[in-house]
């Protein structure tokens, strides 16, 4: 009831910014008094309703190897274009770990507790909510996924270019250091080595990943697919010869199977939410 309470507050307290975004603090400020750094700026939820009312919804987490966000390419740029097919969006600015390897999944989960607490004030179907992450945010929404329990289990995801594993000969080695620290021990490795953690009640999944990809190798993707299919999860993989890694989603970016991505994720959002 206390934390039902808060995000009423959070959401009564917050700014609108037009008719169709909102950006919301996940905590209030008292709250984050308490469990910030000196660094940490107040995480938000920027949300991007359609014009329409829409039953289907996308949380997004964009990347950036834990140490910032690609917030425009693989935020703000996905949730307009997920707008544009009538589908919500939320775009999740988390905090960066920074030695506390809990924060972006306690950001994370805090922002799929305000989006459930407002489906039905902004249209959703709370069954029909998937998540959405790019390389290190791919990371994170794997953890999510593999984590994420009872009404705040997301219902699908779609992992672009992710980081899964934290295991050395896999792993972006940027990323495995902002996150777990330069000598993590090897319970931490497997804990947050996400392929590790797939079980039988994990969401249905899509990855995507390029061959030549230079930062994060693809069988980061391909280890999370053969857990996916091992626990017999309906999962989807698409690997592309060319492509290399941070492509994000602005028009004209320098990957050539860009439509073919496009139509392939409205594709999987649809039969998923069937």
């Amino acid at each position: 009831m206390r934390k039902l309470f808060l995000i009423i507050l959070i959401i009564l307290s917050s700014m609108l910014v037009n008719a169709q975004n909102l950006v919301l603090p996940l905590y209030g400020k008292a709250e984050f008094e308490t469990i910030a750094s000196l660094d940490d700026e107040m995480p938000e939820l920027h949300v991007y309703l359609t014009d329409r009312p829409s039953r289907q919804a996308v949380v997004v987490c964009p990347g950036g190897g834990y140490k910032g966000l690609s917030f425009g390419s693989e935020g703000v740029a996905v949730a307009k274009w997920l707008n544009k097919n009538g589908i919500a969006a939320f775009v999740v600015k988390y905090r960066m770990p920074a030695g506390r390897q809990e924060v972006p999944v306690k950001d994370l989960t805090r922002a799929f507790e305000i989006v459930m607490a407002n489906a039905g004030k902004w249209n959703l179907d709370s069954c029909k909510i998937g998540l959405m992450g790019f390389s290190a945010g791919g990371h994170l929404a794997a953890t999510a996924l593999v984590t994420l329990r009872g009404e705040l289990k997301p219902d699908f995801g779609i992992l672009v270019y992710p980081v899964i594993s934290m295991k050395k000969d896999i792993t972006h080695q940027f990323s495995r250091f902002n996150l777990i620290g330069k000598k993590p021990s090897e319970d931490t490795v497997i804990k947050f080595s996400t392929e590790e953690q797939v079980a039988e009640d994990t969401p249905a999944t899509i990855l995507f990943h390029c061959s030549d990809d230079p930062a994060v190798k693809p069988e980061n993707s391909i280890v999370f697919y053969q857990a996916l299919l091992k626990n017999a999860v309906p999962a989807e993989m698409h690997i592309y010869p060319k492509g290399r890694h941070g492509w994000g989603f602005i028009e004209g970016a320098p990957f050539p199977y860009f439509n073919e991505f496009k139509t392939t994720v409205l594709r999987w959002i649809a039969e998923q939410n069937n």
